[in-house]
C-alpha cells in the first residue's frame, strides 16, 4: 500500500525536522517554503539547545513589574502600545494565563515536552553528523545584582521541579572559566547538561540535505491558501491548486494568516527577537545570559552573537535600532574587548498567549496537522515537533501528552 503524500509547509527547524522524520517513515513528503530552508527564524536566534527552559513569559508578578521593565531602555522587554491596543484580545489572553495555577500548568507542559527535545534531535544527529557544529559547553546565566539572584529563585525551583539541574556559582568561579568578562555582574548559574550550534544553519542544512537524499521534494514557493476538501487538502500556489493526502503547517508567525482562511483563527502574536554579530572569535568559551537585558552571548564560526531579548510590535514594523543598539552597549559592558559590529538581525517567534505551542490535528480537517508557536525556543523543540507529527501522520498515538497543544484549546 502507497503511503500519504504529505505537504510540510514552511521551512524553519520545526518544518525541516517534520519533513526529515516523515520522509523516514516512508511518506512521499514535499517541503515548501518561499525562503531557502532555514534562513529566517531558525537562523538568528541565541543557538541553544534550551532543554532547561520551562519558564514561560507568563508570570504572576507581571502585573507589577510590567511598568517598571518599560521604563527601562536596557530592560529585556519592549512594547509597542498601538500594536498591544489594535490586538488587546492577545493581551488579555495572555494576562489570563498569568495566575500561579496557569503558569504551573504551563511549566509542567513545557517540562514535558523539553524532558524528550534532547533524546528527537540525538535520533537525527546519529544519522545526520554535525557534530562539528555542536558544542557540550553548558550555559551560563549571570545576573546583575543580587535581587535580580534572589529574584530568579522562583524560577529555578519551577525549573528543577521539571528536571533542570543548576549549579550555582560565586563570581569568582565564572571568572575563572571565562576570564574575559567584566566583573559586572553579582554571580550566576549552569544549566547542567546544556549544549549549543556554532552554526544553525549548517545544522538546517545537513538535517534538509539528508531529507533530500532520502527521497523527499522541496519547493521554493509562496502558499496563499489551504483548502481542505473531502479527501485530502488542496495548496494553491504558482496560481494553482496542488492536492495532497495530509498538509502539516510550520509556519511559525506567518501560520495565522493560512489557517483563518478555512476557520482556524489563532490567537496567534510575535515575539520579535534581535541578535548583533560582532567580529570576535575565542573571547568566550560557553553561551552567556544577561539579566539585565535578557540576551546571550555566544560564540560562532561567524563571529559572536549576542541575541535575545522580547519586543511586542507584530510583524510588519521594521527594525528597531534602539533594540540593537541597547544589546550592543550591554554585550561591550560584559564584554569590553568586543570589535566592530558585523551585522544585525531581526527574527519573529511566533507566540500564543499561553506560552504553549498548538500541535496536533485541525478540528475542521484530520488531513491538516499543527506544529507552530513555539516561541521563543522552536529551535529547541524542533525534532521532537517532528516526532509528534510523525506518529500522528501514522496513526499512533505520540509517547508524549500533547493535549495541553491540542489547536481546539483556545476555542
Amino acid at each position: 500500500m502507497t503511503k500519504p503524500h504529505i505537504a510540510v509547509v514552511g521551512a524553519g527547524i520545526v518544518g525541516i525536522c517534520t519533513a526529515y522524520f516523515l520522509s523516514k517513515s516512508g511518506f512521499k513528503v514535499t517541503l515548501i517554503d518561499k525562503n531557502d530552508p532555514g534562513t529566517m527564524t531558525s537562523y538568528g536566534h541565541a543557538c541553544t539547545f534550551a532543554d532547561y527552559a520551562c519558564v514561560p513569559v507568563n508570570s504572576p508578578d507581571l502585573f507589577k513589574e510590567i511598568p517598571t521593565m518599560l521604563l527601562k531602555s536596557d530592560g529585556p522587554l519592549a512594547v509597542d502600545f498601538l500594536h498591544v491596543f489594535k490586538n488587546f484580545s492577545w493581551a488579555y489572553k495572555f494576562l489570563q494565563n498569568c495566575t500561579a495555577n496557569k503558569v504551573e500548568y504551563i511549566s509542567n507542559s513545557l517540562g514535558n515536552l523539553l524532558n524528550n527535545a534532547s533524546t528527537s534531535y540525538d535520533e537525527i544527529f546519529n544519522d545526520v553528523d554535525v557534530s562539528k557544529y555542536i558544542k557540550n559547553e553548558e550555559a551560563l546565566y549571570l545576573y546583575q545584582n543580587e535581587n535580580e539572584f534572589l529574584k530568579a529563585k522562583i524560577s529555578n525551583t519551577v525549573r528543577e521541579n521539571n528536571g533542570v539541574k543548576i549549579k550555582i556559582l560565586s563570581k569568582k568561579e565564572i571568572l575563572d572559566m571565562e576570564p574575559n568578562l567584566a566583573s559586572v555582574f553579582y554571580n550566576g548559574q549552569l544549566f547542567m547538561g546544556s549544549r549549543h550550534t556554532t552554526n544553525p544553519q549548517e545544522i538546517s542544512n545537513k538535517i534538509f540535505e539528508s531529507f533530500i537524499n532520502n527521497g523527499g521534494n522541496f519547493y521554493k514557493k509562496s502558499v496563499k491558501n489551504i483548502l481542505p476538501n473531502e479527501v485530502g487538502v488542496g495548496l494553491s500556489y504558482d496560481e494553482t491548486t496542488h492536492n495532497f493526502d495530509k498538509v502539516v503547517v510550520c509556519t511559525g508567525a506567518w501560520s495565522k494568516t493560512l489557517t483563518k482562511n478555512y476557520g482556524d483563527d489563532f490567537p496567534l502574536d510575535t515575539e520579535r527577537g534581535y541578535h548583533v554579530l560582532f567580529n570576535n572569535n575565542d573571547l568566550i568559551k560557553r553561551p552567556i545570559g544577561w539579566s539585565q537585558s535578557g540576551f546571550y552571548l555566544v560564540q560562532l564560526e561567524e563571529g559572536l552573537r549576542a541575541a535575545g531579548t522580547v519586543e511586542i510590535a507584530g510583524l510588519h514594523k521594521p527594525e528597531n535600532k534602539k533594540r540593537t543598539k541597547m544589546i550592543e552597549i550591554q554585550a561591550r559592558k560584559l564584554l569590553p574587548q568586543l570589535n566592530e559590529v558585523k551585522s544585525t538581525w531581526l527574527g519573529f517567534r511566533p507566540t500564543l498567549p499561553d506560552s504553549l505551542p498548538v500541535i496536533g490535528q485541525s478540528e475542521k480537517s484530520k488531513n491538516i496537522i499543527y506544529g507552530f508557536g513555539h516561541q521563543h525556543i522552536g529551535w529547541t523543540l524542533g525534532a521532537v515537533t517532528g516526532k509528534i507529527i510523525n506518529s500522528l501522520c501514522n496513526d499512533r498515538v505520540p509517547n508524549i501528552n500533547i493535549e495541553p497543544f491540542k489547536p481546539n484549546r483556545f476555542n
